[in-house]
């Protein structure tokens, strides 16, 4: 019976969750709450663990950005904690979107399982404690961060109170693995809700322990509870650990400070509510407000709160009061910030108090402090409504309900589209099907880093190669001096830097034209001409670049040619050898007509001496080379290509076809030489395929 309750009661929390997160449920392939900035960070992070933790769990923490660096999926939150919700549905369809969008709508599930069962934990009857669920859930607060959903994770800790409690109660093997269980959840979950969870939970001990919760026997079983999820964290923390001196250098205390709230931001309600937000606006000062610093905790959960102040049914229910108490002052403490202005007096906060604290300093927006409070306000309306259920007052109980409904109601939350990654462009499905191991470059580098950069990330997830410049928690110090340089492509010294990377495994840039004003033709032409840079062809809206440490050398030998297409070009030299048992490459000598501009292409073909084609490949000229637009009248162009057939067909290749044909029109131009030609097509003769 009681487990058919619990489930009903978590089948309602569901529907709530559901309910508070409308329409998403009927976009979760296709769309993310909120914008594409840190949710589809975050979904990125999802990803990559399933893929890492399926293929290659020792390299998990080696995420294929910042190329060469190792070790940056701690430059972000771990999110392990919330990878069980996301993992199956990524690992089961390969649509990112959907693993978050399940994920995120379960964190108003946890979050109302967490505060029911902290309240029933403390002593508070079913219904105030089901009520109390449904007010954390559609706290407001939660809809400022809508795009952290880290932190919309807060449920965890009030579920690791409630075991706590329990353990303390009564001992044993089952409630200490739920307590490890909830304290590595909470603590995989975001570095903000492991040092808050710990906190909150320090403080419920020492109260517990004053009360006679927690009994001496218990002392022993907690020191083992800690040692398991010591164990199970110490290989997660370690990535942390090695950059947590950098991530030290720049969230400063004077970052910190930027962060911090106002005391009236208390007042100040997320706009995404619908009724509370316009409501609230005037609270919300310009230059300042932010979603960090909007903590309007909700009126009826403050006056639920307030009949709670003096409940207390059992020594458990005073413990849990003190705490709430507590955490009330010290979230709202520590929210505030290093230096509180009162007046022309500044005096320190109590973040400057502890701020000396290694690992605090890397919570770098101290107003998330909040949650802390936010979970004291909810437990005590948790207590407020025990109060009331004990009175029998349940009509305002309910109406307080409908209330907080009301305060917390976002319907409809924005939603930002996002393809699936079948429907990304084809510059990313060419790029998976590209051999060998290397990294991409995408330009141009975007100031904000997180406008763009996370949909380059996203698309990784298909074409699966490193990337040099993305967006996380911590952007490493040499990462952002090397955005500032790749800002002037195609300036030379862009140039050059990309050149530098090519030399570490960097081998094709993408350059969006839709993005970047230097492009099409103008930056074309200038970084078609760098020896180093061969251009592949356009994907819309996508240049593609294959860039060399060195540029390719010509070949010694070379057959003279005369053969004039039209006034496009003048073909003065070939030489065809074969470099693999299926792949013949060959060299083209071009020279420029006098009218080469125009959408041109030119068509490579090998034949056997029945006329028979073995091999084909079609394109603007390659190795370094450029489009016929960036042509200069006379200019000596060298064009090298790659053939690929079936090796057996390869040894039978004595004549070579080479075309330049309109595009898209398909018509050859006009084609003269004392060599044959055969549809405008030019006929050279091979006397062998044979490789050096």
């Amino acid at each position: 019976m009681r487990r058919q309750k619990a489930a009903w009661i978590a089948l309602a929390y569901l529907l709530w969750s559901i309910l508070l997160t409308l329409p998403l449920v009927f976009r979760m392939l296709d769309g993310l709450p909120q914008d594409l900035g840190d949710p589809l960070l975050n979904t990125w992070i999802l990803a990559w663990e399933t893929r890492a933790l399926v293929e290659q769990p020792r390299a998990l923490f080696d995420a294929p950005i910042f190329y060469p660096h190792t070790g940056t999926l701690a430059y972000s939150e771990p999110l392990l904690g919330i990878l069980p919700f996301a993992f199956p549905f990524m690992l089961a369809t390969g649509i990112p979107a959907l693993g978050y969008n399940v994920a995120f709508v379960f964190s108003f599930w946890i979050a109302a399982l967490g505060m029911r069962h902290l309240v029933r934990a403390g002593g508070g009857r079913e219904r105030a404690a089901f009520v109390a669920g449904l007010l954390f859930a559609a706290a407001p607060y939660r809809f400022a961060h809508l795009m952290h959903m880290q932190l919309l994770y807060m449920g965890w800790i009030p579920l690791a109170m409630a075991a706590l409690i329990r353990y303390g109660r009564r001992p044993g093997w089952r409630r200490a693995g739920d307590l490890a269980l909830a304290v590595l959840l909470m603590s995989l979950s975001s570095w903000h809700l492991a040092v808050f969870g710990m906190v909150a939970l320090g403080v419920l001990t020492l109260f517990l322990t004053r009360a006679g919760g927690i009994t001496p026997q218990s002392w022993l079983g907690l020191g083992g509870v800690g040692v398991v999820c010591g164990l199970g964290l110490a290989a997660i923390a370690v990535p942390y650990l090695r950059i947590a001196p950098e991530l030290a250098q720049v969230r400063t205390l004077s970052l910190a400070q930027e962060f911090a709230a106002w005391p009236v931001d208390l007042l100040a309600a997320p706009p995404v509510l619908r009724i509370v937000g316009p409501l609230t606006a005037p609270f919300r000062i310009p230059g300042h407000t932010t979603h960090e610093v909007q903590l309007y905790v909700g009126l009826v959960t403050a006056i639920a709160a307030a009949f709670g102040v003096r409940w207390k049914r059992s020594p458990t229910q005073s413990a849990l009061r003190w705490t709430a108490l507590a955490l009330i002052g010290i979230g709202g403490l520590m929210a505030m910030g290093h230096d509180w202005n009162i007046g022309a007096v500044r005096i320190p906060g109590l973040y400057a108090l502890v701020a000396w604290i290694p690992g605090l300093t890397l919570i770098r927006a101290t107003a998330r402090w909040f949650i802390l409070a936010l979970i004291g306000f909810s437990v005590l309306a948790g207590l407020g409504l025990d109060r009331l259920s004990r009175n029998r007052r349940w009509g305002l109980a309910v109406l307080g309900l409908g209330l907080g409904a009301l305060e917390g109601w976002a319907v409809p939350i924005p939603i930002a589209p996002l393809p699936r990654p079948t429907d990304l462009p084809a510059v990313y499905h060419w790029l998976a099907r590209q051999p060998g191991s290397f990294a991409v470059l995408e330009l141009p580098v975007f100031l904000p880093l997180d406008a763009d950069e996370t949909m380059r990330m996203y698309a990784a997830l298909v074409h699966r190669k490193p990337l040099v410049i993305a967006y996380s928690g911590y952007i490493p110090p040499d990462i952002r001096e090397l955005r500032e340089r790749l800002r002037t492509f195609p300036q030379p010294e862009a140039l050059d830097e990309i050149v530098r990377l090519s030399a570490i495994g960097v081998r094709y840039v993408l350059v969006d034209r839709s993005h970047h004003r230097d492009f099409p033709l103008p930056g074309l032409c200038q970084v078609s001409r760098n020896p180093y840079f061969m251009y592949v062809g356009f994907m819309d809206p996508y240049d593609v670049f294959e860039v060399r440490s060195a540029p390719e050398a010509e070949p010694a030998e070379t057959q003279p040619v005369q053969a004039t297409f039209g006034d496009v070009a003048v073909l003065k030299a070939y030489r065809v050898h074969q470099i693999a048992p299926d792949r013949v490459e060959v060299w083209l000598i071009w020279e420029a007509g006098p009218r080469p501009h125009g959408s041109y292409s030119i068509t490579v073909q090998v034949f056997d001496e029945n006329g028979e084609k073995l091999a084909q490949q079609d394109g603007p000229p390659r190795n370094g080379s450029y489009l016929f637009d960036c042509w200069r009248p006379g200019e000596r162009i060298v064009d090298h290509r790659v053939l690929q057939g079936a090796a057996a067909d390869l040894l039978r290749a004595s004549r070579l076809g080479v075309a330049i044909y309109t595009w898209p029109a398909l018509e050859r131009v006009p084609v003269r030489s004392a060599y044959p030609a055969r549809e405008e097509m030019l006929i050279l003769p091979i006397s062998s395929v044979a490789g050096p």
